[in-house]
């Protein structure tokens, strides 16, 4: 299955988080596998209309995805031209799908027998065994039958039941966290609570789980409707964080205290990117790239900083020379952790690190005692823990305790990862010779 027809409306065109319900559908079945969209309409007006928003914005440009108008005269000529039994997935346009849906719906559909079948959530089915609009998987040959009839079908209440269907049909239910038809105020309410919930990642440590990320997603909410890219907020949390190492280089507990608050909150700021990304479909490698190395840049600087604005409040060289150490070590954990990123194959994404690390307490060949010490303490190097860390440490007045823990950890973090990286890359080594 690699066509999707979409039924047009009026009620498609209405936006939640950033992007059209019809945008959304496109887009969340171009990630599924689809490679062709065709838009049905019986008012041309409408079609024309909506091709020419779609194909304006670059995300629907024809190198991306393959986009055509269809209406009542020219789909029979269409649909005629390739085979008969290979099915066409029909959607209406007012749908608010999870993005896994399609790509279950796509998979189904593959080894599809009958004529035509609906595809619902969890259970959703209708009890009477009858059939409505929505999403379906339909033969070309029966499109002649059935496109009109689900088109008229959108304006009335009633439908008919499934014994009363002169061909093959079945429902199929996909486990699936929502599908929603979003006809009503409240329906677009529960679908914009629903699909910000798709925000969220799965690697998210326990603080941003249960803290970050209530406040981020509403922020980020906020943020969508104001029009600010993914790379926009970036840009904000790059200032924040610099205002924050401005402050802490300052060295005064009023200067530092302010700056440990703007560096946590310039991790709460930091999950929108990735969130609006995601929920407005603009994941782009650049973006992914600059978060990651703007991250890591600024809390090279920012620890390194630490132990200067301490040195300036207390005129002692000792601080000078804990920042020394420690920004080296940083130093050497990063180009460690882009060097085994690389070899490893997972190019700059180097968020799954610490969670091989966490995970690999259940190796077999990571089984030492500092394996099992290293597995159990990966957390504290989570983004979230040791920005609520520092931010409590220096509030608390305790910013040199903050300096010694950062230089000794660094430093540790370092050599640890050096030694685990290698016996790493020598067991993926080993296993695809195996495989090979």
């Amino acid at each position: 299955m690699e066509e999707a027809i979409l039924l047009l409306s009026q009620n498609g065109q209405d936006r939640i988080l950033g992007l059209t319900l019809l945008e959304r559908l496109i887009l969340y079945g171009r990630k599924a596998g689809l490679k062709k969209f065709w838009l049905y309409s019986e008012k041309t007006e409408l079609l024309q209309q909506v091709l020419q928003k779609l194909r304006a914005d670059r995300r629907f440009s024809p190198e991306n995805l393959e986009l055509a108008g269809l209406t009542p005269e020219n789909f029979r000529m269409v649909f005629s031209q390739k085979d008969g039994r290979s099915p066409v997935l029909v959607l209406e346009d007012n749908l608010v799908l999870h993005p896994d849906f399609l790509a279950a719906v796509r998979a189904d559909g593959q080894e599809q027998a009958e004529d035509m079948v609906q595809f619902c959530s969890n259970g959703s089915s209708s009890q009477h065994g009858s059939w409505s609009p929505g999403v379906f998987s339909v033969k070309r040959d029966k499109l002649g039958q059935l496109l009109p009839t689900l088109v008229r079908r959108r304006s009335i209440s009633d439908s008919p039941a499934a014994a009363d269907i002169p061909f093959s049909y079945r429902q199929v239910d996909i486990d699936s966290p929502f599908f929603t038809r979003v006809d009503s105020p409240e329906t677009t309410r529960r679908a914009e609570r629903q699909l910000l919930e798709t925000g969220r990642k799965p690697t998210d440590g326990y603080i941003t789980r249960v803290f970050f990320r209530p406040i981020s997603l509403k922020l980020t909410s906020w943020l969508i409707k104001l029009g600010l890219t993914p790379n926009q907020i970036s840009l904000v949390v790059l200032a924040v964080e610099l205002l924050s190492v401005y402050l802490i280089f300052q060295g005064n507990y009023k200067s530092m205290a302010l700056g440990g608050l703007l560096f946590l909150l310039s991790s709460v700021i930091d999950c929108c990117d990735g969130e609006n990304a995601r929920l407005t479909c603009r994941v782009s490698r650049f973006g992914t790239i600059f978060d990651i190395s703007a991250d890591a840049f600024l809390y090279v600087i920012f620890f390194t900083v630490l132990p200067i604005g301490l040195f300036r409040a207390t005129a002692n060289q000792l601080w000078l020379y804990t920042g020394a150490f420690g920004w080296l070590s940083m130093l050497s954990f990063y180009l460690q952790m882009i060097f085994y990123a690389r070899r490893a194959g997972i190019g700059f994404n180097i968020v799954p690190i610490a969670s091989e690390i966490e995970a690999s307490i259940n190796d077999p060949d990571f089984q030492t005692w500092a394996d099992r010490l290293a597995a159990r303490m990966a957390f504290i190097y989570r983004r979230d823990f040791f920005t609520v860390l520092a931010c409590l440490l220096i509030l608390v007045g305790a910013a040199k305790v903050l300096a010694l823990m950062v230089a000794f950890f660094a430093c540790l973090e370092a050599v640890y990862f050096g030694s685990w990286s290698r016996r790493q890359l020598k067991k993926k080594s080993s296993d695809r010779l195996q495989t090979a």
